[in-house]
């Protein structure tokens, strides 16, 4: 993939695996506010961060689309971004297994491979009900296609508002141009419009009833594109 870039304030960094447990941190702090993040993935706690941060490690060892990139300010891990490129157009037929029974596979304990363990904490129906969702519109939509994967964006909240997202997201779409291929992410409500003003189009969208959980309101998302080709914008995220 392309090379990371930097600015005079800040310097764009691929991650390491010595890394984990701050990315998961930051990822945690980022959404800690958010009620999706508490019932969904289990909030904000040290056994959380321990089980991303795992998680973050056999993502790198094992995943050989992945990329992260990070962003340090003053020695800090300030932001980072998870992307998979997928230029072999049968990536969605991996992980899925070929039983038609579904009372076998439940008998045998299946599961998608491609969703994943869940959470200490977590409200196993929420999670399920939302990845269910991300890994169907995934294949429904992209599936047959390469592309390149936004898969997360997180940026410290002391740090946002200052270029940083935006930084990481054009190291990405530099990355889309020199395979020539469009962007897949899911948008949160919060982050919507900008990717609208990106150059994503909406292509479908998602509600997540958190009532039901225990919850006090409704989480929403939307499936959106960025065609092949489209030109960078210059945003501050």
């Amino acid at each position: 993939m392309a090379s990371l870039s930097s600015s005079p304030t800040y310097q764009i960094l691929p991650v390491e695996e010595s890394d984990a447990l701050e990315m998961a941190k930051v990822e945690a702090l980022a959404f800690k506010s958010q009620e999706f993040s508490t019932i969904v993935f289990g909030g904000c706690t040290p056994t959380i961060h321990e089980f991303r941060a795992q998680r973050f490690k056999r993502i790198m060892a094992e995943d050989t689309t992945v990329r992260f990139a990070k962003v340090m300010v003053d020695g800090r891990l300030a932001a980072f971004a998870q992307w998979n490129l997928h230029l072999d157009p049968n990536w969605h037929v991996e992980g899925r297994r070929d039983e038609k029974n579904a009372e076998f596979k439940e008998k045998e304990g299946w599961r998608d491979e491609k969703i994943p363990e869940l959470p200490p904490g977590a409200n196993a129906e929420a999670f399920h009900e939302f990845y269910g969702w991300l890994v169907d519109v995934r294949r429904r939509w992209m599936g047959g296609q390469k592309h390149l994967l936004l898969s997360l964006l997180v940026t410290l909240p002391e740090f946002q508002g200052r270029g940083i997202g935006s930084a990481l997201l054009r190291d990405g779409f530099a990355v889309a141009a020199e395979h020539n291929v469009p962007v897949w992410l899911e948008a949160s409500e919060e982050g919507y419009s900008l990717y609208k003003r990106l150059g994503f189009e909406d292509v479908e969208a998602f509600e997540l009833d958190l009532t039901k959980y225990g919850g006090r309101t409704v989480s929403r998302g939307v499936g959106m594109i960025r065609a092949a080709g489209e030109a960078a914008t210059e945003i501050v995220l």
